[in-house]
């Protein structure tokens, strides 16, 4: 019984670390000549799961405005949101 257990602890934990994000594309919307702090992000899921998915980005982390966005994955680990950056940055996880 120990044995069952210990190996459906190993494959949850190796399930999980499958899952990572990858950013596809970064970069800023323009508004005519002038540059916005809106950006367009979109990733993908380096191992989809075949059903939506959680993920947070978290922009800007190393500034003194860092904020954190949410998005759902369609069922092919694809995701795209809309958001504001100032520096340029994000970093993407997903949620477990």
């Amino acid at each position: 019984m120990k044995m069952i257990f210990a190996a459906l602890v190993l494959l949850t934990q190796f399930a999980q670390a499958a899952d990572s994000v990858k950013i596809t594309s970064f970069y800023f919307l323009q508004s005519g000549t002038d540059r916005t702090p809106a950006a367009e992000l979109c990733g993908v899921l380096t191992a989809p799961t075949g059903k939506p998915e959680m993920v947070k980005v978290t922009v800007d982390a190393n500034s003194k405005t860092p904020a954190t966005y949410n998005s759902w994955t369609g069922k092919d680990g694809k995701f795209c949101l809309v958001l504001a950056t100032y520096a340029g940055t994000a970093d993407a996880e997903l949620v477990l």
